[in-house]
């Protein structure tokens, strides 16, 4: 089931699942040690975990939740980038919750949540070899646009920028 956060706990359960998905990155970088750490850390990660709730919930944003037997297993966001446009961060669909297309139904309801909250275009940044996620956003209809936001030099060539028209 597919819910918007609107509790402490429902952000709590998007901030473990947040960890989740930096652990996963973790292994797929595997090769690359630090980038995910630097990356992470240029996005003030840490910083923003304690305030989920000011950074992706309303008016500043949305979460989507998707439930299981009372168990968080995936779960996305979206903030305010400017007046019309929005950013989707933090996507991410654990272990548990694989093989149920959460990723894109997570995707298409935050679209269409942005699209009601006023919004005419949703960005996002991911790495090149997020394979899945760059599959999943090519599919539902994002292109790739040049940088909207800055990176370090030696991160920018990994980063994959794009939007969407709601």
């Amino acid at each position: 089931m597919l819910r918007l956060a609107e509790t402490p706990a429902d952000y709590q359960a998007f901030g473990a699942i947040c960890r989740h998905y930096v652990d996963w990155c973790r292994a797929r970088y595997a090769s690359l040690p630090a980038f995910v750490d630097e990356v992470f850390g240029h996005q003030a990660l840490d910083a923003e975990l304690p305030l989920l709730a000011q950074k992706y919930g309303p008016p500043n944003g949305r979460t989507l939740l998707a439930w299981r037997d009372g168990e968080a297993i995936a779960g996305g966001a979206y903030r305010r980038h400017s007046a019309t446009e929005c950013e989707l961060k933090r996507l991410f669909v654990t272990d548990r919750g694989r093989g149920e297309r959460l990723g894109r139904r997570l995707t298409e309801a935050l679209c269409d949540q942005a699209r009601a909250d006023g919004y005419t275009t949703m960005k996002l940044d991911t790495a090149d070899r997020m394979a899945e996620a760059l599959a999943l956003y090519d599919g539902l209809g994002f292109r790739r646009i040049p940088p909207y936001l800055e990176y370090p030099p030696h991160l920018a060539g990994h980063i994959v920028f794009m939007e969407k028209a709601l």
